[in-house]
């Protein structure tokens, strides 16, 4: 499917465009210019259809999106103003970001345009297949036509899905209206449901004929989810059981092997973003762009640019108490701060303190194995150890022994672009999800047994390699002992959950741990409501005795900052139309 996305990009750089002009007698053409006649077949309608799909990433290489702002991976919306990470990089870089970090953003801001525009771009493309399909009539075969029409209704709820989980106040923009006049006064997610039920009572394939295809149960899992941030448990249940019970998806045996290049498309995904590298495609356009600059530097490592570094918060959330289970209500008392404010020419040896084995599977720190990469060796990794903190996130990487395969191999600033995909659904998170509905229901001991699946599998995942090393001098040989866990680890399963309070923060610290780093904890914290305690709880401790100096004085106001502004440019472009949320 990858190789269809670059034929469609090749189109576009012979100048192919769209025009829906109709056909008169005598009426000519320029050469090089497609009609909408001219695509109304089911092969015009499936190659606009991969177009709408090659911008699911929210990555477009000179268009909208094109530095990242709208990306599926939502690193910058989903994690940099949580608990879970930092920026990274060094302070005076990307200050766009910044300011989202600091919970400053206002109109003006770049990124915000550029969420609104590229996931916008995504809803046009979609409208296109939609428009050629109705122009088509009998010329696309009834199946084929349903099917191709499902795919893109679903692509177009995902786009307004990933809007109006940022900005409460969207248009809902549908093939058959004029978008300059709809206005964003109505709730869309009503709208967001019924695209993606289209695609459910239509038949919409379960085993698509592609890989990176939409099917059945990527629509219930996005369904589910979207039923989930209304807290519509009832309604979300029933598509979780069906994923659990009747899907073909079972839990990979590994934790790691959700974010490993050589298991993607694995039988744990409901759905995965597609990338390739190496594949023709001029500068990597087919590869997770929006990673190529959260990779580790130093000579180690040699990559670009350390972006996504993870709060000291996140790495004290995985303690464990003796019994190796999570230290709920108590994880902030006496931080962990690992090697911060120590150099890398300093000794240092990692904590002894119990841990939960997936720590050191997301997030890299001093003196653990990173892959097979070698021990990280400290503050040379980042730029800017100081005012971003000791961390580095581990999900985004690539093997070494994958360089230049899984990653790009011609020459370029951003060495680690890759072609390992993005895992948007999986198996994992509808367990999760489906232990919250049961909390809702007070169904504690199915609550329990679904949280206790996910750390089953996590239990015996322990990375290996004990480094005894107190520095990385390149002089001093690696002591490391191959046969030695890396850290003290432990990871128990829950008895039971006592009381229906208890159940929800097990679970809700559960999702943090399992999925941290992936893009999903401030929307989460948003949506159960407790984002206003969680933020200014994790500031107090995060920002205490002057540690990361830039970010202090940074405040969070729930109801305001719980959500993004609309862009000043679509205000001012469709004055009169568009309303701007009242909290900016």
């Amino acid at each position: 499917m990858k190789r269809l996305y670059y034929k469609l990009s090749l189109l576009a750089v012979l100048g192919i465009a769209i025009s829906s002009c109709k056909e008169e007698f005598l009426e000519e053409f320029p050469r090089g210019v497609v009609t909408i006649d001219t695509l109304s077949d089911e092969s015009g309608a499936d190659l606009l259809l991969i177009g709408a799909y090659s911008v699911i990433d929210g990555f477009s290489a000179g268009g909208p999106g094109g530095a990242g702002e709208a990306s599926a991976t939502n690193w910058v919306w989903g994690d940099v103003p949580s608990d879970d990470m930092h920026r990274g990089d060094q302070t005076g870089g990307w200050s766009a970001i910044n300011l989202i970090e600091r919970y400053e953003i206002d109109p003006t801001n770049p990124w915000v345009e550029g969420l609104w525009n590229a996931n916008y771009d995504g809803v046009a493309r979609a409208n296109d297949v939609l428009n050629v399909i109705r122009n088509a009539g009998d010329a696309i075969p009834t199946e084929a036509a349903n099917q191709i029409e499902a795919e893109a209704r679903w692509l177009r709820a995902w786009f307004h899905f990933q809007l109006r989980t940022k900005i409460e106040k969207i248009p809902y923009i549908t093939e058959d209206v004029n978008p300059a006049e709809v206005t964003n006064e109505a709730e869309v997610w009503d709208m967001i449901e019924a695209d993606i039920q289209w695609g459910i009572d239509n038949n919409m394939d379960e085993t698509p004929s592609d890989v990176g295809r939409a099917s059945r149960w990527a629509a219930k899992a996005l369904k589910a989810r979207v039923h989930m941030f209304q807290n519509e448990f009832s309604e979300a249940k029933p598509l979780l059981d069906d994923i659990i019970n009747n899907g073909p998806f079972m839990l990979m045996e590994h934790f790691y092997d959700n974010h490993d290049e050589e298991k993607q498309n694995n039988a744990e995904s409901i759905f995965e973003i597609q990338y390739t590298v190496n594949d023709g495609a001029a500068g990597g356009e087919n590869a997770g762009s929006d990673h190529r600059t959260l990779f580790p530097r130093g000579a180690d490592v040699g990559l670009c640019c350390a972006y996504s570094a993870p709060s000291f918060d996140l790495f004290n959330a995985f303690k464990v108490d003796a019994d190796g289970l999570p230290l709920l209500d108590t994880f902030q008392d006496d931080l962990l701060l690992e090697d911060y404010g120590i150099l890398d020419t300093e000794d240092f040896t990692p904590t002894s303190e119990l841990l939960d084995p997936r720590v050191d599977w997301t997030i890299a720190r001093r003196g653990i194995p990173f892959l097979d990469w070698g021990p990280m060796s400290g503050g040379d990794w980042m730029l800017d150890q100081a005012g971003m903190g000791p961390f580095l996130n581990k999900k985004i990487m690539f093997y070494k022994r994958n360089f230049q395969t899984i990653s790009i191999n011609t020459p370029t600033w951003s060495a680690g672009l890759n072609g390992n995909n993005w895992r948007l659904f999986r198996l994992s998170h509808v367990i999760l999800w489906r232990a919250e509905v049961a909390i809702e229901e007070n169904d504690l001991a199915t609550a329990v047994d679904l949280v206790n699946q996910i750390r089953l599998r996590a239990q015996d995942d322990i990375v290996m390699g004990k480094i005894n090393n107190t520095n990385f001098d390149s002089a001093t040989p690696l002591d490391i002992d191959e046969t030695q866990p890396a850290a003290n680890y432990m990871l128990g399963l829950y008895p039971s959950f006592p009381d229906q309070e208890y159940a929800r923060k097990a679970v809700r610290h559960e999702t943090r741990l399992e999925f941290a780093l992936e893009g999903m904890r401030f929307q989460d914290l948003v949506r159960w409501g407790i984002d206003g305690e969680t933020i200014n709880a994790y500031l107090a401790s995060e920002l205490s005795n002057n540690k990361l100096p830039w970010i202090q004085g940074a405040a969070y106001t729930p109801g305001k900052n719980d959500h993004f502004p609309i862009p000043q440019t679509q205000l001012d472009l469709q004055s009169g139309v568009l309303t701007q949320d009242p909290a900016y």
